[in-house]
């Protein structure tokens, strides 16, 4: 093979894989397909109000059907159970009487670093995937008392049920 050829043979290497890396890049993180199937696992779904996913982020807005979680992940009504269970490696729901989403996330952080760091970096990377009523509702459902939380971090997903209001939120943010 002459110099030209293995040149040009190089070259034509280099801009597909070129090609591949900007289509990978350019890929969002979850269809909405793929979102709505994952946050199905978790509660039931009316219709989707919000949905937006990019590269490093993905936030959508469901209607609740019902104000609770399926049984198909374990519900913890304390953080210290969670941690008993190690369920903090598998998807898990956390609901306490009277204690909202964002005090739970801050006794996670207090109880074991590593895992409150993984739900704040999932849970709040969704928030450039999010317009201004996405982060009301986000922030409504957090706020709210009682409220249902999951965290899966196989999944890299973060849904919170607001039972008040009837939505659920989830994001997903680069980990």
């Amino acid at each position: 093979m002459g110099v030209a050829a293995h040149i040009a043979g190089k070259r034509a290497r280099q801009g597909m894989a070129l090609a591949a890396l900007g289509f990978l890049l350019a890929c969002d993180r979850h269809s909405e397909a793929e979102a709505k199937a994952l946050a199905s696992q978790w509660f039931e779904l009316g219709e989707t109000l919000y949905f937006n996913s990019q590269r490093g982020c993905t936030a959508a807005v469901y209607r609740a059907r019902t104000g609770e979680v399926k049984s198909r992940v374990p519900l913890f009504s304390s953080v210290g159970a969670v941690f008993a269970s190690a369920a903090q490696d598998r998807a898990f729901a956390l609901s306490v009487p009277d204690t909202s989403a964002d005090a739970l996330f801050l006794e996670i952080m207090n109880a074991d670093r590593p895992t409150g760091v993984a739900v704040q970096a999932i849970g709040v990377g969704g928030k450039p995937c999010m317009n201004d009523e996405a982060r009301a509702a986000f922030y409504a459902a957090l706020t709210a008392a009682p409220s249902v939380m999951v965290f899966s971090r196989a999944d890299g997903a973060f849904a919170v049920l607001d039972p008040v209001r009837r939505t659920v939120v989830l994001t997903s943010g680069d980990v």
